[in-house]
């Protein structure tokens, strides 16, 4: 995996997002959509109440998994199971804390996955928007494969049918 940030898509000037609305700004215009307001129309209102009734479940899973990927592909390096860094020593104990937590088996696998090293990753957590349809959002990970094709990543932590 390559993560030179200097090669990252650099941020979009004054787009920002307010928490705890979520709502995101570009300068002082509101963009009253959000990608994930989008997506959630397409669900039906009982995926929506199982998503909401599951809550206490999958985000402690989601959130983890997102930290650490984001503390991995943000670092640019390299993570071995045993917890060693080689750069970014800031990060260590963040990252031995979810290497080794609750989510650990769903963390490993994903900043230890053999994909990272056929990628130039080119951002992480990055938000963006479109002026035209008035919609932002952050995307997890842009990256480039093997082909040279740009590539835009949003991670789920989805769990088993039986969770």
């Amino acid at each position: 995996m390559t993560t030179n940030t200097t090669h990252w898509l650099p941020p979009i000037p004054g787009l920002h997002r307010r928490d705890p609305e979520h709502r995101y700004w570009l300068g002082d215009v509101e963009f009253p959509i959000s990608v994930t307001g989008v997506l959630s129309c397409l669900k039906s209102a009982y995926a929506m109440e199982r998503i909401e009734a599951t809550r206490s479940s999958w985000e402690p899973r989601g959130n983890t998994a997102h930290r650490a990927m984001e503390l991995f592909l943000q670092s640019g390096a390299l993570f071995s199971v045993q917890g060693s860094w080689s750069r970014y020593s800031d990060m260590i104990g963040e990252m031995d804390q979810l290497a080794t937590g609750d989510w650990a088996d769903w963390v490993n696998p994903l900043i230890t996955h053999e994909r990272w090293a056929q990628l130039k990753v080119i951002a992480s957590e990055r938000p963006t928007c479109c002026v035209k349809r008035r919609v932002a959002g952050t995307y997890d990970t842009a990256y480039i494969d093997e082909a040279g094709r740009t590539v835009l990543a949003d991670l789920k932590s989805l769990g088993s049918a039986e969770a």
